[in-house]
């Protein structure tokens, strides 16, 4: 008796343990990502914040999408498109059996509901301000085709990135409903969300390129700091964003996957042109002569950051001006001898930050030691983001100020910010021949013309000195040892769909 009773004690626990081992060595764990905050809304395309964005993208998805690959549009939900009319009608042919998070099939008539939604060309009001009285009219053809018309008027070669970014989603669902249970088409569909905490999504078994690995997902709020790089070593999140820090220490353990690029944002050195010694060219030259950008990408920057001399990162090859490198190279002589010429041998200014950002911060000293070896004298001045935005990106009201500047896979939309009357020209640059080049653009539908025009603005604002062009500072990920395979883009998102499990990791 005694014997049964100790084999039963003994089979028990065995059960006990398996289950155990089962549950940490689970197929599929939820997968835990960090994010700095909240959204004013998940409902698709209405918060077009790029943190809301970052994650709100793996619940969406449109016409055609972004390769990361490639860095290219590629056919998404659609399987073909071709552009007529001189780029004022698109013509899209739909994939067959496409289905929505609901379970429905995808039809023509939501795709037009969808693109109604965002124009707002039946409300009046559109919820996507590049879509304002855009939308002319969108017809359904037959064999599952859709055709959209652009305003004449409103038309440009930039209008397929507007197209891309508008998700599908079932037609007529009331917005109270949307915001409260965001469906569509993308790799993953909505569990839950929790304000201020969390957001849950979950593989979509039905999604058009198969069902992602990664089958659960959470993102949530994790204040920034040395607390993150804690939970991702206790294992309490699978994702973290690295700083030059972070990455130091991530990088003793061979088990974690890092993934480094350049990030396609712009870090800027704006001078305002309003304050009169930015207005001399010699000025503008002798301070980005002055600042040691190696001292800066050594010291500051992530492994893949680069050195900028224009708007626009290597990131995207095809466009990036390379001809404009070094054309300012660090020399402290010459930045002291330009200041003499210009009758400013003793120049001052204030230099305002966001002060949330700690690598905008640290860099703004590196700039005010090197400016300091050539007798400027800066004295920085740290403000919130909420101050920031209205005073210095909007109002333009500062000296001189440093931002990253995001980026996005249309060029157009990086480069428009130099066109004379743009809102957010921040540095009050004026050049007519960039601007011609900007509108011609916007009408150029033969790619290797628009290239020629992207470079040659690129050119000319490194001929003006539009601004100091300072680094693409990078990005770097790193992977809980469960995962493998993340890309990046040249835009906010978090795209869980391209994480793998790790085979060994069963």
């Amino acid at each position: 008796m005694k014997k049964k009773f100790i084999a039963t004690l003994m089979t028990l626990s065995l059960l006990s343990l398996t289950g155990c081992k089962d549950e940490k060595t689970e197929e599929n764990p939820k997968m835990i990502i960090p994010i700095k905050v909240g959204f004013n809304s998940i409902a698709p395309d209405t918060d077009v914040s790029a943190a809301t964005k970052e994650v709100i993208r793996n619940i969406n998805t449109g016409l055609i999408r972004f390769d990361p690959d490639s860095k290219k549009l590629i056919p998404a939900l659609a399987e073909s498109y071709e552009i007529k009319n001189n780029g004022r009608t698109y013509v899209f042919k739909l994939r067959d059996n496409l289905k929505f998070h609901n379970g429905k099939n995808i039809t023509p008539e939501d795709v037009k509901y969808s693109f109604e939604r965002v124009s707002g060309i039946n409300t009046g009001k559109a919820i996507v301000g590049e879509w304002n009285k855009k939308l002319e009219s969108i017809n359904i053809l037959k064999d599952n085709t859709i055709e959209i018309n652009i305003d004449e008027a409103q038309k440009s070669s930039s209008d397929i990135y507007n197209i891309a970014d508008v998700s599908i989603i079932p037609a007529n669902i009331p917005e109270n409903q949307l915001e409260k249970n965001p469906i569509g088409a993308g790799p993953y569909k909505f569990v839950e969300y929790i304000p201020g905490q969390k957001i849950v999504l979950e593989s979509f078994e039905d999604y058009y390129l198969g069902a992602p690995e990664v089958k659960e997902v959470e993102f949530k709020i994790y204040k920034e700091g040395a607390g993150r790089l804690l939970s991702f070593k206790n294992g309490e999140i699978d994702f973290l964003p690295l700083n030059l820090e972070s990455l130091k220490e991530i990088k003793k353990d061979p088990n974690i996957e890092i993934v480094s690029s350049l990030g396609n944002d712009v870090n800027v050195l704006y001078l305002n042109n309003s304050f009169k010694p930015f207005q001399d060219k010699k000025v503008r030259q002798a301070i980005w002569q002055a600042i040691d950008m190696d001292r800066v990408v050594e010291n500051l920057a992530l492994p893949k950051a680069e050195k900028l001399y224009t708007h626009m990162s290597p990131y995207l090859k095809e466009i990036y001006e390379n001809s404009v490198e070094k054309s300012y190279p660090y020399n402290p002589e010459k930045a002291k001898e330009l200041l003499k010429e210009a009758g400013y041998s003793n120049l001052n200014f204030t230099l305002t930050t966001i002060s949330e950002n700690t690598f905008e911060n640290d860099l703004a000293l590196f700039i005010k030691e090197d400016l300091s070896k050539v007798g400027v004298e800066v004295k920085i001045n740290p403000i919130p983001w909420g101050q920031y935005l209205p005073e210095v990106y909007r109002g333009h009201k500062y000296e001189a100020a440093l931002l990253r500047v995001a980026g996005y896979p249309d060029p157009q939309r990086i480069l428009q910010r130099y066109e004379t009357n743009y809102s957010s020209n921040m540095g009050n640059y004026s050049n007519k021949e960039v601007d011609n080049l900007l509108k011609e653009a916007t009408q150029t539908y033969d790619s290797e013309r628009k290239i020629e025009i992207y470079k040659e603005i690129q050119t000319l604002l490194n001929r003006d000195i539009a601004s100091v062009y300072l680094l693409d500072q990078g990005v770097a990920i790193a992977l809980s040892s469960k995962y493998t395979g993340y890309k990046t883009y040249p835009f906010a998102f978090i795209d869980v769909s391209t994480i793998k499990l790790k085979k060994n990791s069963k």
